[in-house]
């Protein structure tokens, strides 16, 4: 990885670093026409702030029907039938990710096949480039808290099919030292994925591997039943790449509390969220249309933080050079 000093605007006493990664977009046929297109949609929703996303509809029987509320949508879904797939019947599931992250596949999770169009987009668009990066910084920083001398323990919030956390582990320079597993995630069948692809990497249930279907909001926001099931500070690390950005600033210094508590003296929470500044929010978000979030700037991502009582001098950010996401790590 790249570290390079931060360039863009930040918070004064902010320590924040921009970090490039390879990308299987960087070689990939069509790339610049792709980026062209996509950016070109981009630009014509910031100049028609007032058009909405599209709304998914369910027809008599629960089939989901994607109804674009713009032209730009519409253009967006014409002649992509793996995108519409994606977005009426895997988003806002974690397996809307697995796609982004896995976009070589030939078959969305779902069984749809993928269309050479759909492909160039969950290749090229920049909010998927950023969740592979985002995923990339958090390997990048698990060395420094999943060490050889001692067995650890390892906590993912919202964890999904747990693709980077799986991805992490498999890069890790570990020496035979056991890795203890904890995935939580309100998606039953998001933890089964990943307990097949954990079986891949020889991680088993009740083994190393601990699987909790548990919602976040009600065990770890608004009350703290996660954590009297967990235990205070009995993990090295915790992390919470894709959860961040769907709580409101006070449930998310809450959440950072609590998720500090389950952190022993000398590790880290490690979360992300999208930045304010993300290039293509606008077709992220009314084009494509994904789910409600609150996108954030650096300041406000600062504010939270010591809304949560996390002085600035353990926190260190990383933005990826695509500027989708900040990754904080927050060291106890």
């Amino acid at each position: 990885m790249n570290w390079q000093p931060f360039r863009g605007i930040a918070p004064a006493n902010m320590t924040i670093f921009s970090a490039s990664f390879p990308d299987v977009s960087d070689q990939w046929p069509m790339k610049d026409d792709t980026a062209r297109e996509i950016a070109a949609l981009d630009r014509a929703l910031k100049a028609e702030p007032a058009l909405r996303p599209p709304l998914i509809e369910f027809e008599e029987g629960g089939q989901a029907v994607l109804v674009p509320q713009n032209r730009y949508s519409e253009q967006a879904y014409r002649n992509r039938p793996a995108l519409e797939a994606w977005r009426t019947r895997l988003v806002p599931t974690a397996l809307a990710l697995f796609v982004v992250q896995n976009p070589l596949e030939d078959r969305l999770p779902e069984g749809t096949k993928m269309d050479s169009d759909s492909r160039q987009w969950f290749i090229h668009a920049n909010d998927a480039i950023g969740v592979r990066s985002r995923a990339k910084v958090l390997s990048a920083l698990v060395d420094k808290y999943i060490h050889n001398e001692s067995e650890n323990n390892w906590v993912s919030l919202a964890s999904g099919a747990a693709i980077p956390v799986l991805e992490a582990l498999r890069n890790a320079k570990l020496d035979g030292q056991k890795v203890y597993l904890t995935l939580v995630d309100k998606d039953p069948v998001a933890l089964r994925w990943a307990e097949t692809m954990a079986a891949q990497e020889g991680l088993t249930v009740g083994e190393q591997l601990t699987l909790l279907r548990r919602d976040l909001v009600h065990t770890l926001v608004r009350n703290e039943d996660l954590l009297l099931e967990l235990g205070d500070h009995q993990a090295e690390l915790v992390d919470a790449l894709g959860i961040f950005e769907y709580f409101n600033d006070a449930d998310a210094a809450i959440f950072l509390q609590r998720a500090l508590r389950l952190v022993r003296p000398g590790g880290a929470v490690i979360v992300s969220n999208m930045l304010t500044s993300s290039p293509q929010i606008d077709f992220t978000l009314r084009c494509i249309g994904w789910e409600h979030i609150f996108p954030r700037s650096l300041q406000q991502l600062q504010d939270i933080h010591l809304a949560a009582g996390v002085p600035v001098e353990n926190v260190t950010v990383i933005v990826p050079k695509d500027g989708v996401y900040a990754v904080m790590e927050i060291r106890t």
